[in-house]
Formats: structure tokens, sequence, C-alpha cells
């Protein structure tokens, strides 16, 4: 397992890292029992003598493929910070959409040129400007299982959200929006879960996330709503991870992270595609296959690693190739926390 970070970068967007670095220590010492863990900085000397690199997603990269010729096979990546310490990736989109490229951690986690399906479990912890909020996320623990959970999800999309949901809860229980809004979600609805799903509108640009029918887009989340929150956290929302130049105030992704009991947040940093309708695909099948494995006690890490492979095969499957649709699917899903925790099975 490799813990990846730029120090100078770190630095500079959070000030002191004297304590986040106490804590890492601990941290590593903890999986060392199960994960030959190493901490790098890509940015300063390192024990294996690989020239310190600048900081660039293509730079970075090799030098976590120059890391493993000397260390041996990393099969999990752990990256520590957001956007400003190690770069996402800005891959070209194979969509026919808004969005100029695809944010993507993909690249880190494989091995040669073909980033679609990861080779490696690859997670990271945003930095939120702060810390203790890597701390935090650093000291979460594996959950215990209260085999609750939420789900709230547009309007437009009830019937296809329904078959993802029930992988997790009673299709009764899951929310639609309209009617509910955020003037009338219970905080109560988010405390005490193993999983919260939602299947709305996001943006680049607002803090909210947005239901629908019709013409008709109320605001159906807001980071005000999310207090005390538990559980897996999944989105399909339009640029639901999205977290360039964001905090917890204006990113519910973080805001959800901040909380104490949310042990991970799955979602998509760019527009994300999924269908009104069952049977699922695209974002709908990543997600219902992410929470199936989670179900199932595997580490989140590698729930999301798996959810990738069993999309791609499902769609090669069934079509024959992967479309365009699937290709973004693939890029744009990415997984803010500690890949080796998960939620217990018994």
């Amino acid at each position: 397992m490799l813990i990846l970070s730029g120090k100078v970068a770190l630095q500079k967007n959070c000030s002191n890292i004297i304590a986040f670095e106490k804590v890492l220590k601990v941290y590593c010492a903890e999986r060392r029992a199960d994960y030959d863990t190493c901490l790098l900085y890509y940015d300063v000397p390192n024990k294996f003598k690989i020239r310190p690199v600048r900081k660039s997603a293509k730079a970075i990269r090799k030098f976590i493929l120059d890391v493993e010729k000397k260390w041996g096979i990393i099969n999990i990546l752990l990256i520590i910070g957001g956007d400003a310490v190690v770069p996402f990736f800005r891959l070209t989109n194979p969509c026919d959409d808004s969005d100029a490229w695809v944010l993507s951690d993909n690249p880190y986690a494989s091995r040669d040129d073909d980033f679609l399906i990861p080779e490696r479990i690859c997670a990271r912890i945003p930095d939120n400007k702060d810390t203790d909020f890597i701390i935090k996320l650093l000291q979460k623990k594996s959950g215990h299982r209260t085999r609750k959970a939420f789900g709230l999800t547009a309007r437009m999309w009830e019937k296809a959200s329904e078959n993802v949901y029930r992988q997790i809860g009673k299709v009764k229980d899951l929310k639609v929006s309209p009617p509910v809004t955020s003037d009338f979600i219970k905080a109560v609805w988010l405390n005490d879960k193993d999983y919260l799903y939602f299947n709305v509108h996001g943006s680049n640009e607002s803090a909210n996330w947005y239901g629908q029918d019709g013409d008709e887009y109320p605001i159906a989340l807001k980071p005000d709503n999310v207090v005390n929150a538990g559980g897996v956290v999944a989105s399909e929302a339009c640029y639901g991870a999205y977290i360039i130049k964001k905090s917890d105030k204006n990113a519910i992704s973080l805001k959800f992270l901040n909380q104490n009991d949310v042990l991970c947040f799955c979602g998509s940093t760019t527009i994300a595609y999924g269908p009104a309708t069952p049977p699922s695909s695209e974002a709908d099948l990543l997600v219902k296959y992410f929470f199936e494995y989670v179900k199932q006690g595997v580490a989140i890490g590698e729930s999301l690693k798996n959810a990738k492979s069993d999309i791609a095969r499902k769609s090669i499957r069934r079509h024959g190739f992967l479309d365009d649709d699937d290709q973004k699917t693939l890029l744009q899903f990415v997984l803010y926390g500690d890949p080796t925790i998960r939620l217990n099975t018994k």
C-alpha cells in the first residue's frame, strides 16, 4: 500500500502538517499488520532514491511506476490531498457534452496506457485546506452494521433508482424529489445508516443537488442538510465529487466526509449518465455493483475497483464494446476516503 502526497503543496495548502504526519505514522503502523505500507512525498528525496518530481499528474504517475519498479507491486494507492496537491488527470472526454475533459484518478491506478479499467485499488483523501480534515478521515474505522439505508432520487429517475436502491434498502423508503426538497429533509434520515444513496442533479458551480419533475428542478439537498450523517455514501449526481477550489461549505461530498460516521464518498467528477428506467447501466450499474460489494464486507477501495471491472465486462458482453457513456463512467467515478475500511458483516 503506497500512501502518496506532495509535501510542498500540502504545506502550502494546509499550512502546518506536523500533526498530520504524526497521525499518518500511526495509520501506517496500524495498516502494516495487513499491508506492506509505505509513505512517500513525490517532491522530496525518498528511500528509493527516485528523483523527486514537480506537481504534474503525468510526472507523479511516472513517479509511482518508478516506485513500483524499486519496491514491488503496488496493489493499493492512497492519495493524500486534493487537486492542488496531487492533480486529477484531465482526460479526453469520450462523450459529446459540455465537459472539456474528464477529471480522473484512473491513470494513477493503471500500469499501462489503457486507463478505463484500474489495475490497482485507488482512493483519495481530500485536504479541504485543513489537515484536521485529513486526520479525521485517517482515523475513521470500519463501520458497524445497522442494515439501514437512505436514498433520494429525482422523480424522473425514480424507476431506475429503485432498481439500484433495492440492493441496500426497501424501495418504499426511497425519497423522491419533488415532493421532497431540502426544506423538508430531516437530519435523522441521514443518521446511523450503512448506506446513503443519491440519484439527483448536480453542478460544478452550485453547492446544491437538485430533483426534477418535468421542467421543475427543486433543491433536493444542500450542505446544511448534512448533519451527523453516517454510512457509505454513493452519488450519481453530475459533479457530485467535484471538489476543485471547493470546501465543505459548498461541496456536499466534502460535507459528508466531514461527518464523524461517514466512511467514504463515491461519486462523479463530471457530467454523469444513467437511464431513466431499468435495466441499470452506466452510473446506475456502477453504484449498484459498488453497493453489492460493500454489502458483502469487501473493503471500499476494492469494492469500487471490482465494480468498474464488472461494469466493463457486462457492457462488453452486452454490446461487444464499451460505448462513450460507459467509458466516461469508468473514468469519472472516484473514491474519497480510506480504501481499506469496510462495513463489518458480523
